[in-house]
Formats: C-alpha cells, sequence, structure tokens
C-alpha cells in the first residue's frame, strides 16, 4: 500500500514536462546546498586540529627542556635530582605530543564523518523517492519517441497516446485541443489528442524520426 501511495506522489510531482524541469532544478538545488553546507561544516571541524598542533608543539618543546635538564645533571653542583626531574619532564611532554596527535587524528576523522553525513544525508528522499520516479519518467519519454520513430507502429502509439491524453491532461486541458475528444476517438482522429500528450511529456512530434 505505501509503494502505491509513492507511486501516486511521483506521478502528481511529475505531471508534464514542465513540472519536470521544475522538480529538476529544486533537486539539483537541494543537492548542491547540502553538499556545500556538509563540506563546510567538514573543513571547519577539520581546522579544530590545528588547536592539537599547539599542544603537541608544546609537549615538543617541554620535552627539550627536559632533555636540557638531563645534559646539566651530570655537573658537580647540580646533581642527580636534577637528572631526575629531566626525564619527568621528558616523559610528561612525550605524553602530551601523543595526546595531541591522537586528538587531531580524532578531529579529522570527525571532520570527514561529520561532513559525510551531513553533505550526503538529506540526499536520502532524492536517491529513494525523486530519481527513480524522475529515471522511469525519462525512460518513459525515451520509448516512446522510439516507438512513434518506427512507421509500423505509429498509429497505434498515436491512439494510445490520445487515449491518455483524456486520463492525463485536465477536462479544461483537454477542451481547448477538441471539443469532442469522445467523437475523435472514435472516429480515428487521434492526431490533436496525441499531441498535446506529446507536449505533456515534452515532445513534439516535429522533432521525432520519420516526421
Amino acid at each position: 500500500m505505501g509503494y502505491i501511495c509513492v507511486m501516486k506522489v511521483r506521478q502528481s510531482w511529475l505531471r508534464d514536462a514542465d513540472s519536470v524541469r521544475t522538480w529538476d532544478g529544486v533537486v539539483a538545488f537541494w543537492v548542491v546546498f547540502w553538499l556545500v553546507v556538509g563540506a563546510l561544516a567538514g573543513w571547519q571541524i577539520w581546522n579544530l586540529g590545528a588547536l592539537s598542533t599547539g599542544v603537541v608543539d608544546s609537549g615538543r618543546a617541554l620535552g627539550t627542556a627536559g632533555k636540557a635538564l638531563q645534559d646539566i645533571s651530570g655537573l658537580p653542583v647540580i646533581g642527580e635530582r636534577t637528572g631526575e626531574l629531566g626525564q619527568q619532564v621528558v616523559t610528561s611532554g612525550a605524553s602530551i605530543v601523543a595526546g595531541g596527535q591522537e586528538a587531531a587524528t580524532s578531529t579529522r576523522v570527525l571532520a570527514i564523518l561529520l561532513g559525510f553525513t551531513i553533505g550526503f544525508g538529506p540526499l536520502g528522499p532524492v536517491l529513494f523517492v525523486y530519481l527513480p520516479g524522475r529515471l522511469a519518467w525519462r525512460a518513459e519519454v525515451a520509448q516512446i519517441g522510439s516507438l512513434l520513430g518506427d512507421p509500423t507502429r505509429r498509429d497505434a502509439v498515436m491512439a494510445a497516446l490520445a487515449r491518455r491524453c483524456l486520463t492525463n491532461l485536465t477536462v479544461a486541458e483537454v477542451l481547448k485541443v477538441t471539443r469532442d475528444p469522445e467523437a475523435d476517438l472514435a472516429a480515428g482522429r487521434h492526431d490533436r489528442l496525441a499531441a498535446a500528450e506529446l507536449r505533456r511529456l515534452g515532445l513534439r512530434l516535429t522533432d521525432l524520426p520519420g516526421s
């Protein structure tokens, strides 16, 4: 039942060639908008990794100071306590460097994941609702154009298009084409109704092969 409802929604969206072009524009804007938002969000979070770079630099500086303390520990006046303190400082500096590098990696991974999620997450309706209907519309239009290009099938296709015109166009639109559509169908006068249906699909007889 849900599938039938979705199909009805697709048909209401893609009623004619004008609505198809309108929805193509709306969908294109939607896709570009969220891709840009996702890219910007990911870029901003990626730049937060610069904070971790400062932490890493501080840790390295601390390690350098610790090594300096170790170097002077051999002096007679300074003593071994300076060497032990230098070792503690070097160890703390290495821990800070490792933590900063890990934070930078985590930040960049988060930037990629969040940017991807924001950019592509909202594209679900496009992929699962609009795109299948749009591809079906395109395939149908291409098939009709191909069938009309076959002289052996042209009359049958024109008759089918004329009948479909009465279903797909409003009463007012049909009456603009012909005052008595039922009489036209009964008499085999399909050209005007079929041409109206082709216009709805964005096709013209003059553009088709064999016209």
